[in-house]
Order: structure tokens, then C-alpha cells, then sequence
């Protein structure tokens, strides 16, 4: 052992280790005497006070507190007391107070009750019976008293009589007490119905600045049309006047009248309900600008930034024009990562009726993204989100791409809201990029049963996942944005299975890959009954997106087609399409389509051209080739009518000369294209009048829709006229062969969410000596795609 100088140095260390030793003996813990503890306060009572007329059973109140006579005594489980008791819906008020007692404390429980409603009643009411009324306020007895559930049933009762024209009601509500020790109460609402109004014509005094008719395509109030037998169109609506008050305002001023305002609307009637509605407008001066400035750009020039103004010198004074520019200068820097870059506008008088227009630009940094956040996704895979996103980590901070993404992601159809917004990192010139969704259910499965004219009455069952994923068998197989499709139906004209799953995004590129397997009995292909057709197989179908609205469909399949249970009593003709047949065919399509809703198409138009090949190079027991092309255009017009044009051409041969089998050849007639004649009627057939198809067809189709009950946002019924005209040539048939035309009246419902209900009655007017020349009635549901 060897022994150190006992040093200055180590006599330091000493001292600090005896006192940290110090140090940790006071910390341990030491048995102190039981009464140097906390006192614990004992709940020794607890008193329920009702306040008000209503009560509720107390026993209802002590049930939802913790707070338990002879138990602890503590404010944090007052506080979740409150909390609960505010959550059962039963109470308007809580207030808590203690008092020191012996042995303890007293907890005095002070409740305000909403009240049990006992009876909803209406008074004043004549034009809507109380029934209908007790239905639109979905109040139930039972139910507590709660203000915005009365305010909520006020509001549907004013649009039950806006519906009706009753633009001008009242209403008023009131709770009454009904029985004050059990706390029911009777909910009284007080109508005045006022008198009500249908639109016999809108005008404007003092109006120069533009066409009526234009002012008034604007405008949400119509004037009430002879076709229009139901919902609101046409009626007198307050909220809706005082939209379009603000919409003619906004329109004048945007021709350069700045100050131009409505000074009231007048109602003067014209006869039983019917009034005229006159817009009284101060149009004031019309300004021009007389010069258009940019301010604080430094990155980007004058010679950049200016020619995409709307505004400029010489034009009239207009806000929407001033607002698109501020847009598009956001935009302009946006795109280019500056996200911070916004645009105040001056407007400054400049002499007379001139005004000069300054855009002050405030640039900010430009932006890259850091990285990119994605938050609450509990089912849908992180990577089938990014994929929709248009940016990158490393990319430019680009605020309209990343717009672009928010569209995408929302039209999905997997999220009910989607959220992006930067995020800041500490360093500068980088962003991070949260995402953050909120899931909806993807999934639905549709039981009925369906009638069209075609096929007769028709049992379905539909399974669909539009976010589905094969590999994930412990999520319940979703979150891969793969589309998952099973359907069958069954009925006396038809029996089909299918089962189909598609991935949009195969091997990580923007490609949708699918596969399916079907079965199709169809009964309903001879209009005489004469033969079935049975169709088994599977298909591969291919689609690669070209630009924003268009695509490349490719589609290869392969089954077999067995044409059976041919009548005895069949011509020739028919008799030798008996058999079965392997058929192997590759289908093209470019297609381009911009319609603005597949449910109810409003404006622009979609054409597909393509080319079908069976057994080239491919084998099988049919060759043959054909073309197809075809388009369609929609117009919007004034009084929300719908003006349509849509026409198709196919031609089809064999190939080397051999027959070209039936279920190969091309048909008109049905709801589809002629619905003046029956289903595959129209064209060549044999000499019993059966039809045999045609190796080429034309047809062309225009129509007319128009409302009649429903509002543009909401419609429930449409109706529509047309007119429709087409051949079919060619093929095996002797008879038969010519132009067929028709004209005819239908029907839109939109009753069934997402599957509209088409009705027509179509009557011909030129048709050749085979064909059937009474009018024809087609009933459908769904889309014409």
C-alpha cells in the first residue's frame, strides 16, 4: 500500500464527497409520525340541488360523479364530475361548492336542467299539416331540451315553406313547462306563413350596363317555367335574394361601375300568387383604368409578371378582374416556390372616371420542401397518399401543384377532408409539408333488385372497396389503393358473375393494371326469343393517363362464347350460329374526356376512337378486325337547360372470308342510341324478321334536358326531349337495312344516391318496312358512359 501527501488538492475532494454524502442521507426518505401527513378530506355529504322548473331524477345526477359520500375529497375529480354530467346532455348548468362539516366536507351540486321534451306542437300553420312539420324538426319525445336542436328544427320548417314559395314566414319557438317535478316539456313553435310568392318575371330599372337576360342567367332566382311542377325553382326565397342582390351588384360594378348598388326590389303581384320582382339599380360612373402598376418585384420583372394581367389601361374597373390578377401573381410566385408571396392592391383615383391599379408584392424567400408529414392515416397506406401528392423532399415549396395535390387526394374518394399546410423547421428557406387527411369508409355492398326494358327484373348483389389490398390480410384487406369489385345478378333474363381487382398505380408508375373473371347468361339478346348466348372468360384491362383528360385504354381478353338452345322454328341463318367458339381479342381506345360530372353533364364533351383485333396473332376460333369512333358534347344554356349532341360510327369485317359470328356483329336500337325501336332491332335480318346484325352502323342523337323538381345543386327530376337517327348495313341479312329516326320525351330521376333513373318514350318517325313502328318505352338505371 502506498501512501499519498494528504495535498490541498485532495483535501478538496474530500470535503465535496462528505457533503454529497450529506446531501443524499437528508434525501432518503424518513418514517415521520402519522399526524405530520396531508389531512385527507372525507366526503361526509353530498346534496343535489334542482334549479329551475324541470328536473331530472337525482339519481340519474349521482350516477355520473365519482364523487361518493364517505369517499377521498378531491378538486380534480369535481372537475371530471362537471365534465361528465355537462356531457350526458341532461343539463344547461353545474355549479359545485363545498362547506366544511365535521369530520369532513359537504358537496353541494347545483344543476340547471334543459328539461325533457314532452310534446312538440305548431300553431298558426295551414299551407304544411303538422305531420309533415313534426317530421322536418326531428325532435322525439324523450329527447333533452337543447337550443340548437330547436334552432336547427326552426330552420328546417323555413325551408319546408321556401320549398313551397312562402318566402316571407316566420317562426318562432318556445319551450313550456308541461310537468315540473318529472321536468317534461311541451316545445311550441308559432308560424306566420305570410303570403306566398311565385316568380312571374324579373326586371331591372336603371340598368344600362349590361343585357337582362345575362343579369339574370346570374342569378339563383328564376322565373317560374310551365314545366316546372315541383321543388323551389321559381318561388320567392329571401336567402336567395339577397345572394343575388349581392351577384347583380358584383356583375354591374365588374363593367366598370364601381359604386353601382341595388336600391331595393320590388314586389309587385300580378295575379293569385304570382308577382313580378324589379330589381331598382344606381349604376353611378363607369370607370377606366388608366394605368396598371407592379410594385416590390425583384425577382421577377415587370416583362415577366405583367402580360398575364387581366386588367390593364384602357379597360373598364372591374373586382373580379382585380381579384383574378391577385391570383395569378400568388400563383406566378407560388409556382415557383415563393409560398410566402402575397399582393395587396391599391386602387387610386387618377382624374375624372380613371383609376389607377397598383399591385404591391410582397416576394417573401423562395422555398424548398424539407420533408413530407402524412397524418391521420389509419388504414390507407403512407406511400398510396404520396403518390397522389405532386411534389417531392427537395422540390420547390410549388403552392399550386401542391393545390393539385389536395384535389387529387380528395377526389379519391378515401378521405371525407384533406388538409396540406406548411410547416416551419428552423431553417431557412425549407418548409416541411403536412398532410393530414380524415378517413371515410371505402367499402359498400348494394342488395336489390333492378327492372330495365331491356333485361326484365334482375337481383344484384354488389361488393365494392375502392381501397382495397390484397397482400394486407391483417388490416381487413385495406389501405392499398388497390379497387376490388364482385358482382352477381340473376334473373329472368340474365345471370352474371364478375369478379375484378385493379391497381392504379402497377409497379409504381401512373398505369392502372386489373384483372377480371366473368360469366354472362344472357336470355334477352333475341328480341324473338330464338337463342341464348353464354360468355365465360377473364380480361386484362390496361389504362395509361395522357395529360389531364386523356388516355390509353387497352384491354385483352380471352373467352369463350357458346350461342345455344336455338328454336326450332329459327331461319337458316340463325341455325348456323349454333356452337361454341374460343375467342381471343385485343381492344385500343384513346379517349379524351372533359365532362364536368358523369352524374348530371352540364358542359364539355368526350370522344374515343379505337380499334378491336380478334385472332390476330393471338389464335382462336374467330379473326376478325373493326373501328370505332365516337363523341359526344354538352352545352350549358340559360334557365338551366342542357343542349347534347352524341353520335357513334363501328365497322367490323372477318377476316380471310369466314362468317363473322353474331355476337361479333353491330345492333341499334334501345336505350342507348334509337329509343324509338326495340333492343337490337334495327338493322339487316332474315326473312322470319329476326335481327342479324350488321358490319357497320351510325347513329348521331341530340337532346334537350331541362329541371323540374330540384335545385342545379340538388336536382331530383329532369325531364328531356330528343330526337334520334341511325342504320346498320352489312352482314348475312336480306332484309332490312336503312335509315330509322325517332323523337321522344323522358324522364331524370335522381332519387337513388349515385344511380340515376332514366325513363324515355321514344316514337318513330321514319323506319324502314322490318322494323317495329310503335312507340317504345326504356326504363333504366345508371350512367351512359
Amino acid at each position: 500500500m502506498i501512501l499519498r501527501p494528504f495535498t490541498p488538492r485532495l483535501m478538496t475532494a474530500t470535503i465535496a464527497l462528505v457533503l454529497a454524502l450529506q446531501s443524499i442521507s437528508i434525501a432518503a426518505p424518513v418514517d415521520l409520525p402519522e399526524n405530520a401527513l396531508p389531512a385527507r378530506k372525507i366526503v361526509k355529504q353530498v346534496q343535489v340541488i334542482m334549479a329551475g322548473g324541470a328536473s331530472v331524477a337525482e339519481s340519474r345526477i349521482r350516477a355520473n360523479m365519482a364523487t361518493r359520500e364517505g369517499g377521498p375529497f378531491s378538486e380534480e375529480m369535481v372537475e371530471r364530475d362537471i365534465k361528465n354530467l355537462y356531457a350526458t346532455g341532461l343539463v344547461d348548468n353545474v355549479d359545485v361548492t363545498t362547506q366544511e362539516i365535521a369530520g369532513g366536507v359537504k358537496v353541494i351540486v347545483k344543476v340547471s336542467s334543459r328539461g325533457i321534451i314532452g310534446e312538440v306542437v305548431f300553431a298558426g300553420n295551414s299551407v304544411v299539416d303538422s305531420g309533415k312539420l313534426k317530421d322536418a324538426v326531428e325532435l322525439k319525445v324523450g329527447d333533452s331540451v337543447e337550443e340548437s336542436k330547436l334552432f336547427a328544427g326552426q330552420n328546417k320548417i323555413r325551408e319546408l315553406y321556401a320549398k313551397k314559395g312562402f318566402a316571407d314566414v316566420t317562426i318562432s319557438y318556445k319551450a313550456q313547462s308541461i310537468n315540473e317535478k318529472q321536468g317534461f316539456v311541451r316545445v311550441i313553435y308559432s308560424i306566420m306563413e305570410g303570403q306566398r310568392g311565385i316568380i312571374n318575371a324579373i326586371t331591372f330599372e336603371g340598368l344600362t350596363a349590361m343585357k337582362e337576360s345575362a343579369l339574370r342567367d346570374k342569378m339563383k332566382l328564376k322565373k317560374k317555367q310551365f314545366y316546372q311542377l315541383f321543388g323551389k325553382t321559381g318561388k320567392l326565397d329571401n336567402d336567395a335574394m339577397q345572394e343575388d342582390i349581392r351577384t347583380v351588384e358584383r356583375a354591374i360594378q365588374d363593367k366598370g361601375y364601381v359604386y353601382a348598388k341595388v336600391l331595393q326590389v320590388r314586389r309587385e303581384p300580378v295575379k293569385d300568387d304570382r308577382v313580378n320582382l324589379i330589381f331598382v339599380i344606381d349604376e353611378g360612373r363607369r370607370f377606366r383604368i388608366s394605368d396598371v402598376a407592379l410594385e416590390g418585384n425583384k425577382v421577377f420583372t415587370n416583362d415577366e409578371v405583367a402580360p398575364k394581367l387581366r386588367s390593364g389601361a384602357g379597360r373598364a374597373y372591374s373586382a373580379t378582374g382585380i381579384a383574378s390578377d391577385e391570383k395569378m401573381i400568388a400563383d406566378y410566385y407560388g409556382s415557383r416556390g415563393y409560398a410566402d408571396a402575397h399582393v395587396e392592391t391599391s386602387v387610386i383615383q387618377a382624374g375624372g372616371d380613371s383609376v389607377r391599379v397598383v399591385y404591391r408584392i410582397s416576394e417573401g424567400e423562395k422555398s424548398f420542401i424539407r420533408k413530407i408529414n402524412i397524418s391521420g392515416n389509419e388504414k390507407t397506406q403512407d406511400r398510396v397518399i404520396r403518390r397522389e401528392v405532386a411534389v417531392s423532399p427537395g422540390d420547390d415549396y410549388n403552392t399550386v401543384r401542391i393545390e393539385k395535390s389536395r384535389s387529387r387526394l380528395q377526389q379519391m374518394g378515401y378521405f371525407s377532408q384533406v388538409d396540406i399546410r406548411p410547416n416551419g423547421t428552423g431553417t431557412p428557406g425549407y418548409k416541411d409539408l403536412q398532410v393530414d387527411v380524415k378517413e371515410q369508409s371505402t367499402g359498400s355492398i348494394n342488395l336489390g333488385a333492378g327492372f330495365s326494358s331491356i333485361d326484365s327484373l334482375t337481383g344484384f348483389l354488389d361488393l365494392t372497396e375502392t381501397n382495397f389490398d390484397i397482400t394486407n390480410w391483417h388490416g381487413h384487406l385495406k389501405g392499398g389503393g388497390q379497387r376490388f369489385y364482385l358482382g352477381i345478378k340473376a334473373g329472368n333474363k340474365r345471370r352474371d358473375f364478375e369478379i375484378s381487382l385493379t391497381e392504379p398505380f402497377f409497379l409504381g408508375q401512373r398505369l392502372s393494371v386489373g384483372a377480371n373473371v366473368f360469366y354472362h347468361e344472357l336470355f334477352y339478346l333475341s328480341p324473338n326469343d330464338l337463342y341464348n348466348e353464354r360468355q365465360f372468360g377473364g380480361a386484362i384491362p390496361i389504362r395509361k393517363p395522357i395529360g389531364e383528360h386523356s388516355y390509353l385504354d387497352l384491354r385483352y381478353t380471352a373467352q369463350q362464347v357458346e350461342v345455344y338452345d336455338i328454336d326450332a322454328k329459327a331461319s337458316p341463318e340463325i341455325k348456323a350460329e349454333e356452337g361454341k367458339f374460343f375467342e381471343s381479342k385485343v381492344d385500343i381506345s384513346f379517349v379524351n374526356d372533359t365532362r364536368d360530372s358523369l352524374f348530371l353533364t352540364r358542359t364539355g364533351h368526350k370522344l374515343e376512337i379505337g380499334t378491336t383485333l380478334i385472332g390476330q396473332f393471338l389464335g382462336g376460333d374467330v379473326a376478325a378486325y373493326g373501328f370505332h369512333a365516337s363523341g359526344s358534347q354538352y352545352f350549358s344554356l340559360p334557365g338551366d337547360l342542357i343542349l347534347s349532341f352524341e353520335g357513334a360510327a363501328s365497322s367490323i369485317d372477318s377476316q380471310g372470308g369466314d362468317n363473322l359470328p353474331i355476337f361479333e356483329r353491330l345492333f341499334l336500337g334501345g336505350a342507348s342510341n334509337l329509343r324509338g325501336f326495340k333492343f337490337r332491332d334495327v338493322g339487316p335480318k332474315d326473312a322470319s324478321g329476326e335481327p342479324l346484325g350488321g358490319t357497320s352502323s351510325i347513329y348521331g342523337s341530340v337532346e334537350l334536358n331541362f329541371p323540374l323538381l330540384g335545385d342545379r345543386e340538388s336536382p331530383k327530376a329532369r325531364g328531356a326531349v330528343f330526337y334520334d337517327v341511325g342504320r346498320v348495313s352489312g352482314g348475312p341479312g336480306s332484309l332490312g337495312g336503312g335509315w330509322n329516326s325517332d323523337v321522344g320525351i323522358g324522364l331524370r330521376l335522381y332519387l337513388i344516391p349515385g344511380t340515376p333513373i332514366r325513363l324515355d318514350v321514344g316514337f318513330p318517325t321514319s323506319s324502314d318496312a322490318f322494323n317495329n313502328n310503335g312507340p317504345q318505352f326504356n326504363f333504366n338505371l345508371g350512367y351512359k358512359f
